[in-house]
């Protein structure tokens, strides 16, 4: 029964890295399709590029640490 548990969390923090390389990801298309459209670095695209890189690259920081 225990063997189900162990499962179950390493399928979940697989799918949290997943998701959150998925966010930098999209932060990183959102930031160069911003600044190739002619965005700076005060429009909204590239707050939102940010934000998503943020988000994602926060989550992963949080998985590695309680992985300890």
């Amino acid at each position: 029964m225990s063997d189900r548990g162990d499962g179950g969390e390493r399928l979940y923090r697989g799918a949290v890295r997943g998701f959150s390389l998925v966010f930098v990801a999209v932060g990183i298309v959102v930031l160069v399709v911003t600044l190739t459209n002619g965005g700076g670095p005060t429009s909204v695209g590239f707050f939102m590029g940010l934000a998503f890189l943020a988000v994602g690259g926060g989550r992963l920081w949080l998985s590695a640490r309680m992985e300890r």
